[in-house]
């Protein structure tokens, strides 16, 4: 499961938190305790496309866990049970006395089993996922199992699908089982469709049937046993694009009219693959890896056991991937075929042991393909999320206590978890960290996990007692927070560290290096912070020219160190890391020497990395930077490589003189990066340039949301019927993110619009408020309203609104108006 960044302000004010506080409702989450063991899962499936249900029938084999057993409670949510039947191995059936209450079904056996005897229950339900009442978090907007996409067919903008949706506990919604993330077990499923659909399943395909009336049957066998939150099934119309890794199958499932594109969005999946099983130290462990795309989805991607799902916006043309690839997001689903599938978390509270390690498989991807700078780049960036969270609502990353599963995809799950193990790996360096790795999954193949047996394994590998680095990092809230001053005089430096975290976090332990350049070399120090305050003192026959707390940069820390206008200089010319550079270009502001500023600035415009030059040029347009001294510099980056860089050098053209680049603003309306080209189109606009006819078709054709966004500005200034249309003929089939942008900024244009055209957008934004799946499209839509409630009935309907949500994110937001 991958966390979704929409890059959206938070829309409703959150209460400051001192600390995570455990209320009393606040239960003690225990791994689930095991009756039964679960064994294998036959699942036949059809489907009631006008009702949105699924008729089916499942076959359990299952054995007591250990204790005797004379009944077993099944998870089985909104369901109608048709009968249970116990079948013998004599080939005779017997009909079980069951209680249902709608979340769990209770049967009673008859007589006691042991545990070494084993039961074949046959249980026929219709699965009925509407009938649930969902829930959801920041992670998986709804966990309702099952879901039926554009089930009648009457949008024109939508295909026909069905897809599922697992993690955590919502399989029960389309199938009877032990719906824990500590069971496992093996899979059939035979899946019944029109013959127009392509299915998909866990596992290899071992069978299909034609039945001549226009349906058929697939099935999909997973010999391999697995938890059942990763069981999957998806039903559509697809282009089915085949690789291969080594000489197992992989395929990418993608709507037909990217099937050109498949490649080029999933093509470095066998690389990806081969990386994982080297440095895991742990070939690809099942028989198959499928991708599959589907519209609506729950959250940003799914691990489901060698068949990942991915959200929409993950389908995209090749011209996209110029600005933005989806390596992160395919990398993070990747590993978890290791880390989630292979080796499971017992519980909830150890998710972490699944989203660490996915969030960190990115940075070892992104290491590996990109360079250092890039996953550093990456792993900064996810721990200024982090760090946000953190100074909200700081948490334990194992957290036994929480009021629902869902809590636990959060930024601390996934992000602080990668850092920690990042950290690790720096303490233990790489052929320990890897080896243990390897002990890791190697010892806990196909079982379920807890943090003491991934201390365990690093300790046996390394042969040092890792008690005190996971205590601190795993079972306590907060990071560190340190000040780090210098003084030199009488050819001493003397470095204070202070860790000034709060009670609530320990004194951490931490070892560390610090860099000390003097006369234009450096020198490497190793040293282990242990106390609150420490001293260290270097001798020095000259004053150093910089002094680098943590060279690594690998501390999940919020550290101050104040430093000298000259020794940011040195910094940005001298240190390697990214991080070390990002700095010296984010203290610019401080700086009021304009030759260090030049020279800073310079030095970042000639950085080989996209990120630096990029935060260069945003500086000088915030800070209406003259490009006199940096002519040539800005010029270079208007033609670099990265459509990144050269979005913001035309931005800073732009602002700075349009008149002077206007040839280049509009050479840049086709450039082959769509992100280049919205920014000049957003510039040309702005300054009172005229589109031609087929600039202006072509534009409006797009449905890329930098161009969506560009477009909406030049629709704002028109006032004729077409551009009305074009925002309404743009709703029905652009992804939830451009939706909510463009929800916004034609309620802007509806300020003034006519009456009639204000009556047409109040009835798409009621739907939208009611119906869309996103609940950040529901959102931008009522804020709309909000903005029409001089329209006669707006005010009715978003009381209606606010009484029909189900979300608790919008309820509270609901609750101001």
């Amino acid at each position: 499961m991958v966390l979704v960044s929409l890059m959206i302000t938070p829309l409703w004010a959150q209460e400051d938190s001192s600390g995570y506080e455990y209320s009393a409702w606040m239960q003690y989450r225990a791994s689930e305790t095991r009756y039964f063991d679960l064994l294998h899962t036959d699942l036949q499936v059809s489907f009631d496309w006008e009702r949105q249900e699924l008729i089916g029938l499942a076959v359990l084999e299952l054995r007591p866990y250990f204790y005797a057993q004379e009944d077993v409670t099944l998870d089985a949510k909104a369901m109608e049970i048709k009968s249970v039947v116990l079948r013998g191995a004599d080939g005779q059936s017997r009909a079980l006395t069951y209680e249902y209450d709608d979340a769990e079904l209770h049967v009673l056996l008859g007589r006691v089993y042991e545990r070494t005897d084993t039961l074949m229950l046959a249980i026929e339900y219709i699965a009925k996922p509407n009938e649930w009442e969902a829930g959801g978090s920041e992670a998986i907007t709804s966990d309702k199992g099952l879901y039926f996409i554009n089930a009648d067919g009457t949008d024109p903008n939508k295909p026909q699908q069905i897809w599922t949706q697992g993690e955590t506990e919502a399989s029960s919604i389309w199938f009877p089982t032990i719906d824990a993330p500590n069971e496992r077990c093996t899979q059939q499923i035979a899946i019944t469709v029109q013959n127009k659909y392509n299915t998909l399943s866990n596992g290899l395909m071992i069978d299909q049937q034609d039945h001549g009336d226009g349906t058929r049957t697939d099935t999909w066998r997973l010999e391999i046993p697995h938890a059942p939150y990763l069981f999957m099934m998806a039903v559509g119309e697809y282009a089915v694009i085949r690789d291969q890794w080594r000489e197992m199958p992989l395929a990418y499932h993608v709507e037909k009219d990217y099937a050109e594109d498949a490649q080029a969005i999933f093509g470095h999946t066998p690389e990806m693959i081969e990386l994982f099983s080297q440095l895991f130290g742990v070939d690809y462990p099942w028989p198959k890896y499928d991708q599959i795309i589907v519209r609506d989805f729950v959250s940003g991607a799914m691990e489901n056991t060698t068949a990942s799902v991915f959200m929409e916006r993950a389908q995209v043309h090749k011209k996209e991937l110029l600005d933005y690839n989806w390596d992160d997001y395919i990398s993070h689903e990747l590993s978890h075929q290791w880390f989630g599938d292979y080796v499971t978390c017992e519980s909830w509270s150890n998710l972490t042991l699944n989203e660490g390690f996915a969030s960190y498989a990115e940075y070892l991807w992104n290491e590996h393909k990109y360079g250092l700078d890039e996953a550093d780049y990456n792993l900064l960036s996810d721990r200024e999320v982090y760090f946000e969270e953190a100074s909200d609502e700081p948490k334990e990353l194992i957290r036994y206590y929480y009021e629902d599963q869902e809590d636990m995809f959060d930024s601390h799950s996934y992000n602080k978890g990668a850092a920690v193990i990042h950290m690790l790996r720096n303490y233990l360096g790489d052929d320990a960290f890897f080896l243990g790795i390897k002990e890791y999954l190697t010892t806990h193949a196909l079982e379920s996990v807890e943090i003491a047996d991934l201390r365990v394994a690093f300790e046996k590998v390394c042969g040092e007692d890792l008690n005190w680095f996971f205590d601190q990092w795993f079972f306590f809230e907060g990071h560190p927070e340190i000040i780090v001053s210098q003084l030199y005089e009488q050819d001493t430096l003397t470095l204070t560290v202070q860790q000034v975290q709060g009670e609530e976090s320990p004194i951490y332990k931490l070892p560390l290096f610090i860099d000390i350049w003097s006369e234009g070399k450096s020198q490497n120090y190793p040293v282990i912070l242990e106390d609150e305050v420490e001293s260290y003192q270097f001798y020095l026959p000259v004053e150093p020219d910089l002094v680098v707390f943590d060279s690594e940069r690998q501390l999940l820390a919020e550290v101050t160190h104040a430093k000298s206008a000259e020794e940011y200089a040195f910094q940005m010319k001298h240190s390697k890391s990214y991080q070390s550079r990002q700095e010296a270009v984010e203290a610019l502001f401080l700086i009021k020497d304009k030759k260090i500023q030049q020279s800073i600035l310079t030095a970042a415009l000639q950085d080989p990395f996209y990120a630096i030059q990029q935060s260069a040029l945003d500086y000088m347009i915030a800070h209406e930077v003259k490009p006199k001294k940096y002519a040539e510099l800005i010029d270079e980056a208007s033609q670099n490589e990265s459509s990144k860089v050269r979005s913001y050098a035309l931005r800073y053209l732009a602002e700075d003189d349009f008149e002077e680049h206007r040839d280049k603003i509009q050479q840049s309306l086709d450039d082959p990066s769509y992100l280049v080209q919205s920014v000049a189109l957003a510039s040309w606009v702005e300054n009172g340039e005229t589109l031609t006819s087929a600039q202006l078709k072509a534009f409006s054709a797009e449905d890329n949301i930098n161009i969506l966004l560009a477009m909406s500005e030049y629709y704002n200034l028109q006032t004729d019927d077409a551009s009305y249309d074009w925002y309404v003929g743009k709703f029905g089939h652009i992804d939830e993110e451009a939706l909510y942008y463009l929800l916004q900024s034609y309620a802007e244009k509806l300020v003034d619009a006519p009456e009639a055209r204000k009556a047409e957008a109040v009835k798409i934004y009621n739907d939208i408020a009611r119906e869309h799946a996103s609940y950040i499209a529901r959102l931008s839509a009522f804020q709309g309203l909000l903005l029409m409630s001089d329209v006669e009935g707006v005010d009715q309907m978003l009381d209606e609104i606010k009484a029909e949500e189900k979300d608790q994110r919008l309820q509270a937001y609901y609750d101001q108006f």
